[in-house]
């Protein structure tokens, strides 16, 4: 097994060159400096415990980084959440905290507070705003060096006044953190284009999501198989009810569909399927744990994802690692995942029956699924390990430490 610059031993796949598959040369570069013969602490906070993307990597990396030995890792997320049971059953340090009472509840900043005295961290790690924000204040960080990451910037979607306020927390939060971290170049540029944190700034990186191709070892195929699945939280973000219009474009085909997603729009979305002339072909789940996401994709032939917008989501990097091209929305962020006509398809605009022309097109033709299948994995192992992106957290977190 790999040793890191520590001594530690490193899971597998997991190498200093490894960090090579990140696409942006940043400040944090050259031999990662040896860290003290005690762990250090790091809390990472993320609001949202619910499944998705960021839940998936968020865990991902408190595992590797406790696997790695040279740091103690805590995790703030919501109270019952998905996320705090399953970092209950990997042994990860809980601190449960609803961030979702109100915008305005003075209680999250003191019971913060009080976690923090608790753990006493070296570096906190936020992830998201509403994570990052209560730590604006100078009191409450106590001079803990602070990274911040970026998972999609949700504020533009919003109406006015309440865009403009995300937009001045989002550049509150880049002046008073310590370096800033985004997932994608699209959250970059915009960073850039909406002046929360300048194009040449050293605090910013981008450390892309990533899989673990062990947590696919054990994955057998669900029972039934589908044409096309979805997956993704019912939340107008994923654009849900998009899905029902596609299945009415491709009427006759044949072609069924599996929905897994539960969330805010899943009552809306049970009645619009229920309404439809093609609910017949339309499997609906709520939301299910990781491992049942992954069963499915293994049975199924397409993934579809008519995002509004992303971060950079991690379901097309394990859909295409399942074997399935990914027929998507061209937005930022799925686009640096999803290359149009090499392993999958990017959609301009939300013309259900362009999406049901590329379905058509992908099913019908078993030379070019296959040779997507084959291009998506080989992207995926190119540019999406976990294992690259938790050498560069913890290169960015020892560079933050050493020059506290």
């Amino acid at each position: 097994m790999r040793k890191s610059s520590t001594g530690a031993e490193l899971p597998r796949g997991w190498s200093s060159r490894s960090a090579g598959n990140q696409r942006d040369p940043l400040p944090f570069q050259g031999q990662i400096p040896r860290m003290p013969a005690s762990p250090r602490r790091i809390l990472q906070i993320l609001p949202d415990g619910s499944s998705g993307g960021g839940g998936t990597a968020v865990l991902g990396l408190c595992s590797d980084l406790r696997a790695e030995g040279s740091w103690d890792v805590a995790l703030i997320t919501a109270p019952g959440s998905r996320v705090e049971q399953q970092a209950a059953r990997d042994g990860i340090t809980i601190f449960p905290i609803d961030f979702f009472t109100s915008r305005l509840d003075f209680r999250v900043t003191s019971r913060l507070a009080h976690h923090i005295d608790e753990f006493r961290p070296d570096l906190v790690h936020a992830h998201g705003a509403r994570a990052a924000l209560p730590f604006c204040s100078r009191k409450l960080r106590n001079g803990t060096r602070l990274a911040y990451t970026v998972h999609g910037f949700h504020h533009t979607r919003k109406s006015f006044p309440l865009r403009q306020l995300g937009r001045l927390a989002e550049r509150h939060i880049a002046t008073r953190a310590d370096a800033v971290i985004f997932v994608s170049e699209g959250d970059r540029e915009q960073a850039v284009r909406e002046r929360i944190l300048p194009r040449d700034s050293r605090k910013g990186s981008i450390v892309v999501n990533g899989i673990d191709p062990s947590d696919f070892k054990a994955i057998v195929p669900s029972s039934e198989y589908f044409d096309l699945i979805f997956a993704g939280r019912a939340h107008p973000q994923k654009n849900p009810l998009f899905m029902v219009e596609i299945m009415e474009a491709l009427h006759g085909s044949g072609i069924r569909l599996r929905m897994i997603c539960g969330g805010e729009l899943e009552e809306a979305l049970k009645a619009r399927i229920a309404a439809s002339p093609e609910s017949d072909s339309i499997s609906f789940t709520g939301a299910l744990p990781r491992e049942e996401v992954l069963s499915a994709f293994l049975s199924a032939k397409l993934l579809v994802m008519p995002s509004l917008w992303e971060g950079l989501p991690i379901a097309p990097i394990e859909a295409l690692y399942c074997g399935l091209p990914v027929i998507a929305s061209n937005i930022r962020g799925t686009d640096e995942v999803v290359i149009d006509g090499v392993n999958g398809r990017l959609i301009d605009g939300f013309d259900a029956m362009a999406y049901a022309k590329a379905i058509r097109e992908i099913l019908g033709n078993d030379a070019l699924r296959r040779r997507m299948v084959t291009e998506g994995r080989r992207r995926v192992e190119d540019h999406f390990l976990r294992s690259a992106s938790s050498v560069r957290h913890e290169a960015i977190y020892q560079s933050l430490l050493r020059s506290s």
